[in-house]
């Protein structure tokens, strides 16, 4: 079953909209749900043009389209969700696929913060970028992505995969600070050069194939090892924090 949303266009552009009822599950009983745009609880056909393309009795097989100019507005879409397909054709709002445990989110556009904030399995694919604490947990939590997959096609902002206990993440771009700060298990690659990486890790591996700037001088650095072609140095640590994770750099920097 396909379900495509198409947004229809609004002057309050500017309003998000709580969209947590958008997860594949929910369209297996109808249309009939509710999204909440400041204090207002609105039908989804109040905000949608609505379409329904075959039929499905398992959530798994069930695709929710989003398309239109304003999806960015749509926050928490796919949260807890745990089977299906959601595809963005545009740009996706914050706490896309919260607490998420199963199927896949594609966003062919970016992402605002908290992508895959805390999630427990399944694929997130984001075409473009990915705001701040992409695959992280929340402010003031130590409970950051527990498993499953994340990755980004364009660059990461702060805190990528912040308290990081399990499963991949992956960034094809740079990544701004602190990404894979207080990790605890997981993998973290980032193609291009962030800053301050791992930052009191205690486990995982963390990769950058770029440069790491502010190197933190609080890891052992080891050697030299082949990782997919690349010759990277290999740092453990943080032993600011006992920790006993694994750094690969190409490159390195350390703070002023």
């Amino acid at each position: 079953m396909k379900v495509t949303l198409a947004m229809k266009p609004t002057a309050r552009s500017f309003i998000p909209i709580e969209a947590e009822s958008i997860v594949p599950k929910n369209f297996l009983a109808g249309t009939d749900l509710v999204v909440w745009r400041g204090n207002r609880e609105l039908r989804l056909d109040e905000v949608f043009t609505v379409t329904v393309e075959g039929h499905a009795d398992r959530s798994e097989n069930v695709e929710v389209v989003l398309s239109g100019d304003d999806t960015f507005r749509l926050k928490r879409v796919g949260e807890y969700m745990e089977a299906g397909k959601i595809t963005v054709l545009g740009n996706i709002g914050m706490h896309c696929g919260n607490f998420m445990t199963g199927g896949e989110i594609e966003v062919r556009g970016n992402a605002d913060g908290w992508l895959g904030r805390e999630m427990g399995g399944g694929t997130i694919i984001c075409r473009g970028d990915a705001a701040d604490y992409c695959a992280s947990g929340y402010r003031g939590g130590r409970k950051g992505m527990t498993g499953g997959t994340v990755e980004v096609f364009g660059r990461a902002g702060d805190f990528v995969a912040e308290h990081i206990a399990g499963g991949t993440v992956i960034i094809h771009g740079s990544a701004g600070d602190m990404p894979g700060a207080e990790m605890h298990g997981g993998t973290l690659t980032v193609h291009g050069d962030c800053s301050r990486p791992a930052a009191n890790m205690k486990g995982g591996s963390c990769y950058v194939f770029g440069t790491a700037q502010g190197m933190l001088p609080t890891f052992r650095k080891i050697g030299t090892v082949q990782h997919e072609g690349r010759t990277l140095i290999r740092f453990v640590g943080d032993v600011a924090n006992r920790g006993k994770g694994n750094l690969f750099v190409r490159d390195y920097v350390y703070l002023d």
